[in-house]
């Protein structure tokens, strides 16, 4: 006979959050809005200090609200924004559960398509940023090739944020971000100013097709774009392992074929 559990009621801190991500979520507080004092919501809840401070732990781990320190101090409602995914994914780096052929690949089936859709609904004002961030990355390649590319990198997260869709714009930052602190980092005296233009040129082919609205075109060009920077990183990233590589590239094989049997 099958022996289940006791359900373990949930403690006070939990339950404290959960009331606190309620008011949150329903925009009773709203993004930046200063929470009650710790005194206020201990009486309200009718708990101890220690009780109150597990619950804000655990919400500013989450990624839902901040502290602050000194004047104006206290628990203050966080902006959304991707900073704990980011952090998941390094940490999985760190742990070498992923490395960069994973995030290849998980650019490969996000970057394109939102270059695509960027193609169909980009405004001039779009264009007139994104032709902007790549002349700063131009200008910092004189001088930093490190800074250069991560104002380069940038330009991803930027396309993203042209389809308007929170999701992909999420995972695309979370994606940058790793790339930034991560592989930037790891191959930072691994690749001339003449690769780091290379790449910048690559980003300029691409607004092309997005400014001509050509959405095939745009998608063809983000996919050739991050297998190019993929093959260069194969090259100078140590340690990736073969059997992962190999399975990646057969996947891509399949991947080529949808995409050549995909409607006009």
């Amino acid at each position: 006979m099958y022996s289940f559990k006791a359900i373990k009621k949930a403690s006070l801190s939990q339950q404290i959050e959960k009331n606190i991500k309620n008011a949150i979520a329903s925009r009773f507080y709203k993004p930046l809005e200063k929470l009650p004092s710790e005194r206020d919501l201990m009486g309200q809840f009718n708990v101890s200090r220690t009780t109150i401070r597990e619950a804000l732990m655990s919400l500013q781990s989450s990624g839902l609200i901040f502290v602050k320190r000194g004047m104006n101090a206290g628990a203050y409602v966080a902006e959304i924004n991707p900073d704990p995914i980011t952090e998941n994914f390094q940490n999985l780096i760190k742990f070498g559960k992923i490395n960069f052929v994973h995030l290849t690949e998980a650019r490969l089936y996000i970057e394109p398509e939102a270059a695509r859709i960027a193609a169909i609904c980009r405004t001039d004002k779009d264009i007139e940023m994104l032709n902007e961030l790549l002349k700063k990355a131009e200008a910092s390649n004189k001088t930093s090739g490190k800074e250069a590319r991560l104002i380069n990198i940038r330009f991803h997260v930027e396309i993203a944020k042209v389809t308007q869709n929170p999701i992909i714009i999420f995972i695309s930052e979370s994606i940058t971000q790793v790339y930034s602190t991560v592989i930037v980092e790891m191959t930072k005296t691994k690749l001339s100013k003449a690769d780091v233009t290379k790449n910048i040129d690559a980003h300029r082919y691409v607004l092309d097709s997005i400014f001509r609205k050509d959405e095939k075109e745009a998608f063809e060009r983000a996919k050739n774009h991050i297998l190019g920077v993929y093959h260069t990183y194969r090259r100078i990233i140590p340690n990736v392992p073969r059997g992962e590589i190999k399975e990646f590239e057969s996947r891509l094989r399949d991947f080529n074929q949808r995409e050549r049997r995909r409607p006009e």
